[in-house]
């Protein structure tokens, strides 16, 4: 079907909607074994430290229904600009700095520093400079998550076959041409894992920054939910919001695996 060397065969429309489709059944199967040992659990410990997944599920529904009531909406715009400003920049830097060593001996390091401090200490220190609200919540998923999209993107510059870029130097094609046919493709697959992994670590942090940093949102919503002890509607929010990641995954992530990296299928 496909040929060596990250050269892709044409294929018929139908092949991508089956080969999509396909990777589909082992997630399947993985989420019923966990219904079934989360079910169990409930039936061990009780409804009420873990509420069964029926009673999660409708509660779930319930927060759907009234989606701008329960703040998921505002949630969900932190988490765009966030995640969005966070691959922005740190792709642009990583995509720099891989190309020249000056400004990745300078930019590592703090990068470095970046990645080893605890979450939690970001979303005490924006508490202290920006209040509750927006900014401080945009700021920590922008400075938790752009070192994570920094190191991709860098990795991905630094792998670039030299002798490709001599080939291409030596037939003076110019940066627009290397571009297109070097660069593009080789850090398609760098790209691809940046923005699932910024996805699922920025909806990770939101939820985070709102529940200590913010009086507004799905944390805080989950915050209210604890002081009540209410653990179906603990649980529910933290359902939407795997199955949010979930869906990204599959709807968008996976396609792009599929058009642009054919021979990881």
């Amino acid at each position: 079907m496909l040929s060596v060397d990250k050269v892709r065969k044409p294929q018929t429309p139908i092949f991508y909607v089956i080969d999509y489709l396909w990777g589909g059944f082992a997630t399947l199967g993985v989420v019923a074994m966990l219904l079934a040992i989360w079910q169990w659990g409930s039936n061990s410990v009780g409804e009420f430290l873990l509420p069964s997944p029926l009673v999660v599920f409708q509660q779930a529904m319930d927060l759907l229904r009234n989606f701008g009531e329960n703040q998921l909406d505002l949630s969900l715009w932190r988490a765009l600009v966030g995640v969005s400003s966070a691959l922005l920049l740190g792709m642009i830097a990583g995509f720099i700095a891989g190309t020249s060593k000056t400004l990745m001996a300078m930019l590592k390091p703090l990068m470095t520093m970046l990645l080893a401090t605890p979450p939690i200490i970001w979303v005490v220190m924006a508490l202290f400079w920006f209040g509750f609200g927006n900014a401080s919540v945009l700021f920590t998923i922008i400075i938790i998550v752009t070192p994570l999209t920094f190191a991709s993107s860098s990795v991905g510059i630094t792998t670039v076959s030299q002798q490709m870029k001599e080939v291409f130097d030596a037939h003076h094609l110019g940066w627009a041409k290397k571009l297109r046919y070097l660069y593009i493709p080789h850090l398609t697959a760098y790209i691809i894992a940046s923005i699932s992994v910024a996805v699922a670590s920025g909806m990770r942090i939101v939820v985070m920054a709102e529940l200590l940093g913010a009086s507004d949102g799905v944390g805080s919503r989950i915050a209210d939910a604890r002081v009540m002890l209410d653990t179906p509607t603990v649980m529910a929010y933290v359902l939407l919001v795997i199955l949010l990641v979930a869906l990204f995954e599959y709807l968008i992530i996976k396609p792009l695996e599929i058009l642009f990296m054919p021979w990881k299928r």
